[in-house]
This record gives structure tokens, sequence and C-alpha cells, in this order.
């Protein structure tokens, strides 16, 4: 029996906004894979970084969504199948370790590449960004395998339960809620120090890698907004596990929280591309150059030129 009206707020957040998150987020890291792979932003390793954290992202979106949009009108499939609870988890968990820390090494990167040591600038290469990709996510993949290991079912709930309810959320806590947003900010506190102190005739650079700075920190701050919250709240369920005594209110109460922090956490994959818009000028101007030059050619392929001594008659 629902004792409050808080289910039907989440049933019609799933429905609405859940729906606007996911076109956002599609269409906005569309836009970032076209953008980072044009001539201009191909020939720095933070553009790897931008792209993969774009492509990291939808993927993210599409896994952890559509379920969701499903199970609006079915059966919920993580209740019905061990192993794709223990699946859906897993992935959704590790691509969301993916995208905090490609932002990490972004932030390493922009370090790096602010060092006077030539020696130290030359580990910030595109090469060396696609290995440090490839093998961030194969650590993440394998760091996770805990996920599918120790999850269950019970009583048509799929998540964790008894002790690895309380290590799940210390793990998650230390390397999703405090490890990253602690290396975000190190790295770009001393990135923007060295800019700071760099030689006034490389000031054109300087704006480059200001406004390179200025995109990352955006994400830095998304990043401690939503996965601060969703660990603490973990941290809540596995304390108060054991607490038999909650009552029905209680129960729907924390069971929105939980949602909530789920909602907003869900932000690490729709973001990207609007705070680059609004951060970055020279962003901005990327885009609205692409999206012009993709205008004129439509309107090209629909419009008929007519010779200049062709006349165009009408009947009388």
């Amino acid at each position: 029996m629902v004792i409050t009206n808080l289910p039907f707020i989440q049933q019609g957040m799933i429905r609405y906004g859940i729906t606007v998150y996911f076109a956002l987020g599609i269409i906005g890291n569309i836009f970032n894979c076209i953008i980072f792979t044009r001539i201009t932003y191909r020939r720095t390793p933070s553009s790897i970084y931008f792209l993969s954290l774009s492509i990291f992202s939808a993927i993210y979106l599409i896994w952890l969504m559509f379920p969701i949009f499903y199970s609006l009108d079915h059966h919920d499939l993580q209740t019905q199948s061990l192993f794709y609870c223990k699946v859906r988890m897993y992935v959704g968990h590790c691509l969301g370790q993916c995208i905090r820390y490609t932002i990490v090494f972004a932030c390493i990167d922009r370090y790096i590449i602010t060092q006077r040591s030539f020696h130290i600038r030359s580990l910030s290469s595109i090469q060396m960004a696609v290995k440090v990709v490839f093998t961030m996510s194969l650590i993440c993949f394998i760091i996770g395998l805990h996920i599918p290991i120790l999850m269950s079912i019970r009583d048509g709930v799929c998540g964790m339960f008894d002790s690895y309810k309380l290590i799940y959320a210390i793990y998650q806590i230390i390397l999703v809620g405090l490890l990253p947003p602690i290396l975000m900010i190190i790295f770009s506190s001393l990135t923007i120090r060295n800019l700071w102190y760099r030689h006034t005739d490389q000031i054109r650079v300087r704006n480059r890698d200001r406004y390179l700075m200025r995109m990352l920190i955006a994400e830095v701050i998304i990043d401690i907004v939503t996965s601060i919250p969703y660990s603490i709240n973990l941290v809540y369920g596995a304390i108060t596990y054991y607490n038999v005594s909650k009552s029905s209110q209680r129960l729907e109460i924390e069971a929105f929280i939980t949602f909530l922090t789920q909602f907003l956490i869900y932000l690490i994959g729709v973001a990207p591309f609007y705070l680059f818009i609004s951060t970055a000028k020279p962003f901005r101007k990327r885009f609205m150059n692409l999206f012009l030059t993709y205008g004129n050619k439509c309107i090209s392929r629909h419009i008929r030129v007519f010779p200049a001594d062709e006349q165009i008659t009408t009947g009388q």
C-alpha cells in the first residue's frame, strides 16, 4: 500500500525526466564526438580524453536508461534474471568509473603539459593518451569484478545484501566519492598555478590552456556534486540495513532519496557537451561553425540554383 505520493512522483520523473536526460545526453555526446574528431582538436592529447569521455558517456546512458524505459510498462528484468541483475550493475558501474577517471587523467595531462621540463611535457602525447584510456578502462572493469560475483536477488530486489552492502558502500565512497574529486582538485590546482607562472610571451598558449582548464573544472564540479550524495546515501543504507523497525513511510522516503541520488548521478553522462559549450568560447565557435556548415549543406541540397540568364515563367 502506498503511504505517500513519492512513488508517483518518482514514476513521473522516470517517464519524463529521464527521457529528457537521455535525449539531451545522446545529442550532446554525438556533437562532442563530431567536434573532437575534427582536425583542429585531433592534434592534442586532451581531445583523446574528451572524445573518450563522450563515448563512455553515450554508452553509459544507453546501457542504464534503456532498461528503465522498458520497466515502465513491463516487468523489471533485473528482478527476473540473476545474470542480467549482475551484468547491468557491473557494466554500468564500470562505465561510470571510466567517465570519472578519464576526467582525472585529463587533469593530469593538463598538469604535465604546463611543466617547464621538456622530458615531463613529452609524456603528454596522443599515443600516450590512447594507452592511458585503454589501460584505465581495463583496470576499471577488473576492479569492479566483485559486483557480479557478490550481487544477488532477494525478495524480488536486485542488490547488495548482508556484509557486502557495507563493503560496497565503503568501496563506493573511497573510489567514487573521494579519490576522483581529490585527484581532480589537486592536479587542477597545480595546473592553474603553473599557468599563472608561465611567461607573459606565451599568452596565446595560456588562453588555450585556460579554456581547456575551464572545461575540466566544470566536469570536476559536476563529478563532486553527483558522486558524493550517491556515496553518502549508500553508506546510510548500509548502516541502517539491519534496522527492521522502519515504517512504511520511512521506507518510501528512503527509496525516493535513493532514486534522487541515482537520478543525479546520471548527469555525468549528460553534462559534458553543455559544460563545454557554456565554459569555452573556442568550443562554442567550433560548434556554431559546424552547425552552420551542415545547415548550409542541407539547404543547398534542397534549393535549385538557376543560371543567371534563365527566366522563371508562370502560366498565363
